[in-house]
């Protein structure tokens, strides 16, 4: 049976940003959820009345919700559109709550694209702090650390 307290806390954790080279904390961050989603193609095999299936892929995909508060990733943008030259963008991010026995998750995205991320907003109805949400992909991801397993 699970244990309660190995449940995780979700805002126990951080993440952190690399761009051309120079890595930051995402201080701003307050959500970030990657998915990885296996491709799969359907096969007819003769004299088999199911279809079958393979993986053939893997994509990787997730979105990103910050307050709008740092200009870094909209300045590459920019540059992007005026030069052509794109941004060499990996995400790191990690869980870790204390209160679990689990320990810590740790995974590095790499190759990221940013595909869409606010330039501006003024909203006069609201009184909450300004935030972006962006989509993004990435091409590959490591696993620098994985949650342990425990007995319950």
């Amino acid at each position: 049976m699970l244990k309660v307290e190995n449940t995780l806390n979700s805002n126990e954790g951080k993440g952190f940003v690399t761009i051309n080279g120079k890595t930051r904390e995402l201080f701003e961050l307050t959500k970030l959820e990657a998915n990885i989603e296996l491709i799969v193609s359907e096969r007819k095999i003769l004299g088999h009345r199911m279809v079958a299936h393979k993986v053939c892929g893997a994509k990787g995909s997730g979105s990103i919700t910050m307050f709008f508060n740092n200009s870094d990733i909209l300045k590459e943008m920019i540059n992007y559109i005026k030069t052509g030259k794109s941004p060499k963008i990996s995400i790191q991010m990690y869980n870790d709550d204390p209160t679990s026995d689990i320990g810590r998750q740790e995974m590095v995205l790499k190759d990221v694209i940013i595909a869409k991320l606010l330039a501006g907003k003024i909203d006069v109805d609201s009184e909450d702090g300004l935030t972006q949400e962006a989509d993004f992909t990435f091409d590959d991801i490591d696993g620098l650390e994985y949650f342990k397993t425990t007995e319950n």
